[in-house]
């Protein structure tokens, strides 16, 4: 399950359980019209629900192509989540993106929020 809210230019993403092809046909249409409406790169906020079990197959397929549509798009993007595999997982991922991405505890879900914003922010 991917849901997506926007709010003052921040995107917030929550993603539960298996993401799967049939959840990016809702996902993507949502975040085209935020990212049209935002002059620039928008910053994102993905919180990683404690039943998070990665993806299936076409899901796999549809955030890679999702992710390379749509790099030029993508700000700060801030995790969140719980486990250590989630935060190796960001510090991985990372180098693949043109946005920084950083990993936050669900305890620094207002510290996420603040940087994600702040583009200019080095921290």
């Amino acid at each position: 399950m991917l849901k997506i809210d926007e709010e003052s230019g921040l995107v917030r993403i929550f993603a539960g359980g298996a993401l799967s092809s049939s959840d990016y046909d809702r996902f993507v249409p949502q975040f085209e019209r935020i990212a049209a409406r935002e002059p620039g790169t928008v910053p994102m906020v993905i919180e990683l629900a404690p039943d998070s079990s990665g993806w299936d197959l076409g899901g796999i397929w549809r955030d890679l192509k999702f992710d390379m549509k749509h790099k030029d798009s993508f700000g700060r993007i801030a995790i969140i989540g719980g486990s250590k595999w989630e935060e190796w997982g960001t510090k991985l991922s990372d180098p693949h993106f043109r946005a920084e991405m950083r990993f936050f505890m669900p305890s620094e879900r207002d510290i996420a929020e603040n940087w994600a914003r702040d583009e200019r922010n080095t921290a």
